[in-house]
């Protein structure tokens, strides 16, 4: 059946619906009707023809059969080819064009002359070696003091040779400085030949060092050095020292042992005496290290053969814990140590001392410290340390009362505690910028001494260096030194002696070195140096004055 005649028969069966239903309706009302029928007509009411189709929703979306399906899979064999690549390479910077010598010459006030050049074998795998020579002298007249000019003359060589699994260096060193005793009023002591102030020093050293440098922690690692000197000043006092030391390092239970050695002999001749002298020495040490720690424990056997044999015995303990990063790390410890007093290191550190000198060695018992390291950026470092310790033979410097001129120096000797307070801050911008602050703090208790003899109680240093673009380089350093003490006699009925002792005190010393170069080019620059700016004299020693304004200019060339 199409959807039009639908349409009909549904339209023609609600018709018949409204006209039933009326006719129902109306039924009530109609006025009985009788039929009486005359002949043999019969009425019928025929039947009606009923549409009994119901209407029928076709869908004309067709289903198909699906019918089921498998996948036969088949392994399909390829090859693989793969093309090789070049390995990568480090590109490095192009090395810095060096140059075999340098030198350097300038003149400065107060007759100052100075040269200094340097000659070096360049880069090599198989070995190094160089030359240095350098004169510095000054030709000074201070005012109310006799002529204190002095001389300072080196000549160095070294060289090394790079084994397979060693190097093997030498250097050979002289020396030739002179001073002059000018420590006096020369008013009252009139001196018209300034040779007969004269003090020189000429020293001959020569060493001489094998050292190991195996890949394998486990194997014997070592270091062996031989040095020899012998010094000779104008007063026929003369020093030889012959020193062999060096250490030999494996691992043992995945840590390091470590166990230095030493024989240090000396003989000082003087024009009354001779002394001989011989330290030996021996530290074994066991270094744990973490990740976060790192603990170096050891004890330190020292035989000083002087008059009699000695024995001494040193705790060697250092330890330290990494808490942050390297940011903070404290550490403490305790040492201690023999510590040789030979002509040389006292002549280095005062030359105008006596020819004929009480040689004795000083003796630090124990030194017990603890501090804080660390970084606070990739620029700034720092390190804050206290340390107590006790020292028996501290050296010390007193004039020597039995000269008219008093003007040269004995030493003494005196038992010690001694606090020390150190702090120090850097700070570096690769090459271009350098900056070291530094300070530290003395604080010594005498056992017989008023005083610690020119042992300063404060010093303070500022150093930096600031390089721009390898053309121009500034260097400043400013420094001070706290007051000390010289040890003077004054008259005293009540004494036994008639005299006393009033220590003297010397004012603190605060001095500004500033130096500048100018690189015209890679091979010529030009320097300006000036010295204690300030124009100040100060004392390092009774009646030592120094030098007030020193400048001196000069150029430098490399070939």
């Amino acid at each position: 059946m199409n959807k039009i005649a639908l349409k009909y028969n549904i339209f023609f069966a609600a018709l018949s619906l409204i006209i039933c239903s009326k006719l129902y309706s109306q039924k009530d009302d109609l006025d009985p009707m009788q039929i009486t029928s005359t002949g043999a007509y019969k009425p019928v009411i025929a039947d009606a023809n009923k549409l009994i189709e119901n209407p029928v929703v076709v869908d004309s979306t067709k289903k198909l059969k699906v019918n089921g399906f498998s996948i036969n899979s088949k392994k399909l064999i390829t090859t693989y080819e793969i093309d090789p690549i070049t390995a990568a390479e480090m590109v490095g910077e192009p090395l810095t064009k060096l140059y075999n010598g340098l030198v350097k010459i300038g003149m400065g006030n107060y007759a100052t002359p100075y040269g200094e050049a340097w000659y070096n074998h360049l880069r090599s795998k198989e070995y190094a070696s160089g030359l240095r020579l350098k004169h510095l002298s000054s030709q000074t007249n201070l005012d109310g003091y006799d002529f204190a000019g002095f001389s300072d003359n080196e000549i160095s060589f070294y060289g090394k040779k790079f084994l397979k699994e060693h190097t093997l260096s030498g250097d050979f060193d002289y020396v030739r400085n002179v001073v002059h005793f000018y420590g006096f009023d020369n008013v009252l002591n009139v001196i018209e030949d300034k040779n007969f102030t004269i003090q020189r020093f000429n020293y001959f050293a020569a060493s001489a060092e094998l050292k190991s440098h195996y890949s394998k922690p486990e194997r014997y690692n070592h270091d062996v050095k031989i040095n020899f000197y012998n010094l000779k000043d104008a007063y026929t006092a003369s020093e030889s020292n012959f020193k062999a030391s060096g250490y030999l390092q494996t691992q043992v239970l995945k840590e390091v042992l470590k166990v230095n050695a030493s024989v240090d002999y000396y003989n000082y001749k003087m024009a009354t005496d001779t002394i001989n002298n011989t330290i030996i020495s021996i530290n074994p040490n066991f270094i744990a290290t973490g990740a976060k720690y790192r603990a170096s424990i050891g004890l330190t056997a020292a035989m000083d053969v002087f008059v009699k044999s000695k024995f001494y015995f040193y705790p060697n303990i250092d330890l330290s814990y990494n808490i942050v990063d390297d940011i903070i790390i404290p550490y403490a410890g305790a040492s201690g140590k023999l510590q040789k007093n030979s002509f040389k290191a006292i002549a280095d550190e005062n030359p105008f001392v006596l020819s004929d000198l009480t040689m004795t060695n000083s003796n630090h018992k124990y030194e017990l410290y603890g501090g804080l390291k660390g970084t606070l950026s990739s620029k700034v470092a720092y390190n804050a340390r206290v340390a107590y310790s006790s020292i028996k033979n501290l050296p010390m410097y007193v004039t020597d009362s039995k000269n008219i001129m008093k003007n040269r120096f004995d030493v003494i000797y005196d038992a010690a505690e001694l606090l020390n307070i150190r702090g120090e801050i850097s700070y570096q911008q690769r090459e271009k910028l350098k900056i070291i602050i530094r300070g530290e703090y003395f604080n010594y208790k005498m056992a017989t001494e008023q005083k610690a003899w020119y042992k300063p109680q404060l010093e303070l240093t500022f150093s930096a260096n600031y390089n721009l673009k390898e053309k121009i380089v500034a260097k400043v350093d400013l420094y001070y030194i706290g007051s000390q003490f010289a040890k003077t006699f004054v008259s005293d009925a009540s004494s036994s002696t008639g005299m006393r002792v009033q220590p003297q005190e010397l004012k603190g010393i605060f001095d500004a070195n500033i130096g500048l170069e100018y690189r015209y080019t890679k091979k010529l620059g030009f320097f300006l140096n000036f010295n204690n700016i300030a124009n100040y004299r100060y004392y390092r020693y009774n009646n030592y004055p120094t030098q007030r304004l020193g400048f001196m200019g000069g150029l430098s060339y490399s070939f």
